[in-house]
């Protein structure tokens, strides 16, 4: 997997790419045999949330990515490089744009 760095504009994506096991280097599959597709409240890697809300009580994350918030953090498998002179409100799509109509406004790295 191509690292993200500070700057770089992103796409989170919930079908997660570690761009190193053999469906996610194969052209013929994209789904992730070590981030296997799941509906689950937690981060892939630890199996934790990363949110709390005011009272200190633990958020469960969504579909792995919590775009529907407006600050999330998200595991790098579930992040999606581009080029920075696509538009990220056209960008989307590569996401969950079509079936969810979530659209990021601003999706730099920071």
């Amino acid at each position: 997997m191509t690292e993200v760095t500070k700057g770089d504009v992103v796409v989170p994506i919930f079908l997660a790419d570690c761009g190193e096991c053999i469906d996610c280097k194969s052209s013929k599959s994209n789904l992730c045999s070590k981030f296997p597709f799941e509906f689950s409240p937690w981060m892939p890697r630890d199996g934790t949330s990363r949110f709390k809300n005011s009272k200190g009580e633990i958020i469960q994350h969504f579909m792995s990515v919590s775009s529907f918030s407006e600050y999330t953090v998200v595991d790098i498998a579930h992040l999606t490089k581009i080029d920075p002179a696509i538009p990220p409100n056209r960008a989307c799509i590569l996401g969950c744009g079509v079936s969810t109509g979530n659209c990021l406004n601003n999706s730099n790295i920071k």
